[in-house]
């Protein structure tokens, strides 16, 4: 993406492009930094178009490409989640491939997707004639690195184990980070460094951290702990049942990796296979140390049956995530 951001700063400006991945701050970022080089804010209503959903016509977005600029060098064109790069269109993903081919010099295309089929038509055809950019999650380094800068443009400071804390508390969507970010800038005097409590008190925790928080609380064989954010979950209007689910999830992943631990696994190896953050399998890896494999599978198991329980009306479900929480953390 240095790459990408370089050329956009150098004005050295593609006729399409394709912003596929799952992170979507990075799409967002680069879109905004593309209509930036090319339009004028004067000049977006008129010289932009946006098409979303699959439910898009080709012809629509080809006539829209085929429209002169008004007052502007040129046009931009972005499609959102278009489902032209996956199967289920492929003869639009066809025609649009050869048009792709043949863009009036006054118009940019910005093609913004979650997933793409590399095999297919267009995906080749904007990697020959265009400019393609993967912009997936960043790693754990990556996120730390761009955290402090965050923070320097925010006026304050931060040590990269605060930084790690930060990362910890909101969790690793960037948005959400940078949300947080410029409430602690707005929080903290100019210059200074920011501490434990700064972002305890300022910060507001990710549903994940708080789930990370309550099964630490059980592992650590705490109920008083693990009822109390049970309790400030529901408070904050989350269900029992999704409370359930994302501890069933959690215990899932845990299993997982400790499964591929025992294996020979490194935590890279397990990173990659998973498909998870490198800090997110870090701390599953340090809870499962504190489970037997068997401990382990019978949780999950009495997750699953709680979940059918409060399902089929068996269970209340507030109260059979309390007994739940209860059973696994008392000593």
């Amino acid at each position: 993406m240095k790459e990408l951001k370089k050329q956009l700063k150098e004005n050295h400006i593609c006729s399409c492009y394709l912003y596929y991945g799952t992170e979507y701050y990075l799409k967002t970022r680069y879109t905004d930094l593309l209509k930036k080089t090319l339009l004028e804010p004067s000049a977006e209503t008129m010289n932009m178009d946006i098409f979303e959903g699959n439910k898009q016509s080709v012809s629509s977005i080809l006539d829209s490409a085929e429209t002169l600029p008004f007052l502007s060098e040129k046009r931009l064109i972005i499609i959102k989640e278009s489902g032209l790069f996956q199967q289920g269109r492929k003869n639009d993903a066809e025609r649009m491939a050869d048009y792709i081919q043949n863009i009036p010099s006054t118009t940019c295309i910005l093609f913004v997707e979650n997933d793409v089929d590399k095999r297919g038509k267009l995906f080749k055809a904007v990697s020959k004639y265009g400019y393609i950019a993967e912009m997936n999650g960043l790693s754990e380094k990556e996120l730390l690195y761009w955290i402090t800068r965050e923070c320097k443009k925010n006026k304050f400071q931060i040590e990269t184990k605060m930084a790690a804390y930060l990362l910890r508390t909101v969790g690793g969507e960037m948005i959400q980070l940078e949300e947080e970010i410029k409430k602690l800038g707005g929080f903290l005097p100019e210059n200074s460094y920011v501490a434990y409590h700064d972002i305890d008190r300022v910060c507001t925790k990710s549903l994940e951290t708080r789930i990370f928080d309550l099964v630490n609380a059980v592992i650590n064989r705490n109920p008083k702990q693990a009822i109390t954010i049970y309790h400030n979950l529901l408070l904050m209007k989350e269900s029992p049942l999704m409370v359930l689910a994302m501890m069933i999830r959690q215990f899932r992943m845990i299993l997982q990796c400790k499964i591929l631990s025992e294996q020979g696994q490194t935590q890279n190896q397990i990173v990659q296979n998973l498909g998870l953050r490198d800090f997110v399998v870090r701390e599953y890896l340090k809870q499962s140390q504190y489970f037997h494999m068997t401990t382990l599978k019978q949780a999950l198991e009495y997750c699953l049956q709680t979940d059918i329980d409060i399902k089929t009306g068996k269970l209340n479900g507030e109260l059979a995530v309390e007994l739940l929480l209860l059973h696994y953390s008392k000593k």
